[in-house]
């Protein structure tokens, strides 16, 4: 799993991610004791077996001279295949206007076809197996740094059931946006695992002050802060928690205004 983060500001747009790869073994059937007879399971188990370092879950790509800066979480192989590695093919094979919004479809139908070789079927509505890649896509219109474009997706096989209840299986879904009625507005989003942000974000104790919101008063500089500290807190609290961690450091920072794309790995004392 992962946890990635993007938020807008007046200055720009300020990005974090955890470099974690886990890969887990999932369990249907299980051999009842005494009779060694198999059972299906009501719902899958996933066993964590092994995990890597260093994943690229943060990268941007260019197209048309247009800086775009993407985050990734879910499924981390498609076809023997990185996500990072599919974006940077799909980067290559782009041939449009380099619109935010023909770049993000392209985007989406890349990973579909992905998802459609990996799972041997031309209808992923049908598919029995479920995978998911979320992905945030970021850049500016009109390369003004006073609008922020920032979208967070979903794309999957199968039929999934949204927060409200709702099932779908149109193979892809748009979780966030902060470009609503032509209207940009500064703020972000977070995916993966979100829980972890939600519970600090929305407390309740009214003892406790909120933690930061109000996106518009931050410079470029303290939302590199909050990411870097929300994906912090994420992976620490995984750390001392009763669970086997899915997110792990060193986290992944990195800035994006209209003209450049900096980023940096966040280093720890006994890493690297």
């Amino acid at each position: 799993m992962s946890i990635c983060i993007v938020i807008a500001v007046p200055d720009g747009i300020a990005l974090a991610a955890d470099s974690q790869t886990t890969w887990n073994q999932t369990i249907t059937q299980a051999q009842q004791l005494g009779t060694n007879q198999m059972f299906d399971l009501a719902q899958p188990i996933n066993i964590p077996v092994s995990w890597s370092r260093m994943a690229r879950k943060l990268f941007n790509v260019k197209v048309n001279d247009v800086n775009f800066a993407i985050c990734i979480a879910g499924t981390a192989l498609l076809n023997n295949k990185t996500i990072s590695s599919i974006f940077k093919t799909l980067e290559k094979s782009y041939q449009g206007d380099g619109t935010f919004d023909n770049v993000t479809r392209h985007f989406i139908d890349g990973l579909k076809s992905e998802l459609k070789r990996q799972l041997n079927t031309e209808n992923l509505a049908t598919a029995q197996i479920i995978l998911n890649v979320e992905f945030i896509i970021s850049s500016y219109i009109e390369n003004e740094v006073s609008k922020p474009r920032i979208e967070s997706w979903v794309v999957f096989s199968g039929t999934v059931e949204l927060d409200n209840g709702q099932l779908l299986n149109t193979g892809e879904f748009k979780k966030w946006t902060n470009f609503v009625d032509g209207q940009h507005t500064f703020g972000g989003c977070w995916i993966g695992r979100a829980e972890f942000i939600s519970h600090l974000v929305t407390h309740n104790n009214p003892e406790l002050p909120p933690i930061q919101g109000q996106y518009e008063l931050l410079s470029l500089a303290d939302a590199v802060d909050y990411t870097k500290f929300l994906v912090e807190y994420t992976c620490d609290y995984q750390r001392f928690a009763i669970m086997v961690p899915d997110c792990g450091k060193p986290i992944i920072s990195a800035t994006l205004t209209p003209e450049t794309y900096d980023e940096e790995i966040i280093k720890e004392k006994n890493w690297l």
